[in-house]
Formats: structure tokens, sequence, C-alpha cells
């Protein structure tokens, strides 16, 4: 790892190697993730086959990683003027990186309990009503957080974070 490159701290090798831990549970794949942390932990911006070299993936999987992070926010793709270049930089606001995270788990996680109740709400007998209710439950549950996650991942994140603030305060009143 790290090439040609001024040997990195151990505080950046370690980081790399334990953002994709604290990335999985928000639907984050690893290679996504190191590659995330890598551009965190960069003054600047690294183009593709640089981290494709540093991280030691394939093209086609570096390729796909960068297109998941830039669609979800959690990274910028550059183009370099006059030139084909593209580079890439990560958004380092912690708001906007809790956004991106929250647009991956609504889509990941909401989504596919809103759609299991609904094909199981259709298709239920008289037999099923004894625990039907519990998916119901479980459903009005998961819109409600489907629906906080899609104002946390679309607006304002800051606006979003100082809700959250605010709902905390409320609750340790």
């Amino acid at each position: 790892m790290f090439g040609g490159e001024l040997k990195p701290s151990q505080a950046r090798i370690h980081f790399i190697e334990a953002w994709p831990e604290i990335l999985r549970p928000w639907g984050l794949p690893k290679a996504a993730a190191r590659i995330h942390a890598l551009l965190l932990s960069e003054n600047g911006t690294l183009e593709a086959t640089t981290i494709q070299e540093v991280l030691e993936l394939s093209t086609g999987s570096t390729s796909t990683q960068l297109r998941l992070l830039a669609e979800a926010g959690l990274v910028e793709r550059m183009k370099i003027l006059r030139t084909r270049k593209v580079r890439f930089g990560a958004n380092a606001d912690p708001t906007h990186i809790f956004a991106a995270l929250a647009g991956i788990r609504r889509a990941q996680a909401y989504t596919a309990v809103l759609n299991l109740g609904n094909t199981i709400s259709s298709t239920a007998d008289k037999q099923d009503l004894h625990w039907l209710n519990t998916i119901r439950q479980l459903q009005t549950m998961a819109e409600s957080m489907d629906r906080w996650l899609e104002i946390c991942s679309k607006r304002d994140p800051e606006w979003s974070i100082k809700q959250l603030d605010k709902l905390i305060a409320l609750k340790h009143l």
C-alpha cells in the first residue's frame, strides 16, 4: 500500500483499514469505504489510477466504487480543464457525510422492509392475522424512519442535525 508516496502515518493506515467496519452497517461495501477513507485522509484529490494502485484494487472495482461514492455524495468528481483527467476528493463535511450515509441506509434497509410488508399484506390469510399486526407496526416504524432519513439525505444536513439535537434535548428534560 502507498507505493511511491512518502510513508503514511500509522494512524492513516489504521483509519483506511478500520473505516470499512464503521461504514459496513450503513451499507457501504469494503472497497468503497477504503476509497472514502483514503480520500478523506488525503490532503487534496487523487486520480482513479492512483487510488487503484494505493489500495491494490482492480480497475473495474475502483470505477464502480467511485461511482457509488459520487452518487451517494461522499466523493466529488472533478474534471481537470483541457484534459481528459478526472480527480476525486472526499466531501469532508461531517453533516454531508451523515446525510449521504442516511441516504444509503434508507435505500437499503427501509425500502426492503416496506416492500416486504406490502407483499405480505397482499397475500395474507385469516390464519396470518396473529403475526401480521407485528409486521404492520414494523412497517409503520420503518415508514417513519424512512421519512426521517429522506429529510436528512435531501434537506440541508445541518438543519437535520439541529433538529435531531433538539429532539434529544427534549427527551432529557
